[in-house]
């Protein structure tokens, strides 16, 4: 009786979505066209849910911060894990006043579509 207890908490309570943003390691911040800056990383979404999923992706942290994913919405099939790549830009001003080699957290926001 206890065991099925605990499955029923641990199934109850476990996330629907996970995430893992792993930054691409070969390139470091580099210049684009009109002097933006970018970093590019890849993201790996895992859906726990036996439902396919759609999630629309935004990144926040600096002004003007842009990802090359625009409003695309990313579907992840049940049990699934799907890997996205991401470019995130920020434009020179912002650059400039956050600092040449500072770090800046950037935040995920993820809405289901």
């Amino acid at each position: 009786m206890l065991i099925l207890v605990a499955l029923g908490t641990s199934l109850a309570l476990r996330s629907p979505f996970k995430v893992d943003v792993v930054r691409d390691r070969g390139a470091l911040a580099r210049l684009v066209e009109d002097g933006w800056i970018e970093n590019v990383y890849r993201l790996q979404l895992m859906n726990t849910t036996e439902q396919l999923q759609r999630y629309r992706i935004r990144a926040a942290g600096l002004p003007g911060l842009q990802t090359d994913l625009g409003d695309t919405v990313v579907a992840v099939d049940p049990a699934a894990t799907r890997w996205v790549p991401l470019a995130a830009r920020v434009p020179p001003e912002a650059a400039a006043t956050a600092g040449a080699f500072a770090r800046h957290r950037i935040h995920r926001r993820t809405d289901r579509g």
